[in-house]
């Protein structure tokens, strides 16, 4: 494994921008390994460059991750590289930004979808339901939303559409709440909650 020392950089898409590149090789044989890095390189947010190499925003807590994750590599009879890279061209960061947020956007729009469907369940059931566990699948779902947004949101490095609606349709959900559950956040998406 080879890595560069972390420094923290700002959450910016100027030209200049320090970006972390993931580079990794695997020996040939089960896929099983590859589709376990690319899982946890999306679940950080990377852009995809070619099947062996992806791309971040340069930030102490992400080189961190890519650190255990080359790690991982290495485990697996692999190599891997965590770069950084300074410059990209002014098309290659559009590129880049377009490809991290059309994934991030479409993961807000099914987490909309979803909570569109728990609403149209839970008016289903007006008046409420006496049933406990019920009440109580209620409050599971409403967990699972919001903290399915709060990860869709942690590796949303550049603002993509669709945030605000996803947040704003799953704090809808909340007056459907039969229960009481100390894992429920009162807003969902905090950052923007005064600006509506």
């Amino acid at each position: 494994m080879k890595t560069e020392a972390a420094v923290r950089a700002p959450r910016s898409t100027q030209i200049g921008a320090r970006w972390a590149a993931f580079v990794w090789r695997l020996p040939t044989g089960s896929s099983t390994p590859r589709v376990t890095i690319w899982r946890q390189l999306r679940r950080l947010g990377a852009a995809a460059l070619t099947p062996g190499a992806a791309l971040l925003p340069w930030l102490e807590e992400t080189v961190e991750q890519l650190d255990w994750l080359a790690q991982e590599v290495d485990d697996q009879g692999g190599d891997a590289w965590v770069l950084q890279v300074n410059d990209l061209s002014e098309a290659d960061v559009e590129r880049v930004i377009s490809a991290v947020n059309a994934d991030r956007s479409a993961e807000y729009a099914e987490l909309r979808r979803d909570a569109q469907a728990f609403a149209r369940r839970a008016q289903g059931q007006a008046g409420g339901s006496s049933d406990p566990s019920r009440r109580l699948a209620m409050d599971r779902e409403l967990v699972a939303l919001q903290r399915r947004f709060r990860k869709v949101r942690a590796r949303d490095h550049f603002g993509a559409a669709g945030r605000r609606e996803a947040a704003h349709t799953i704090d809808g959900c909340l007056r459907f709440r039969q229960g009481i559950s100390s894992k429920l956040t009162p807003t969902t998406d905090q950052d923007h909650a005064d600006s509506r």
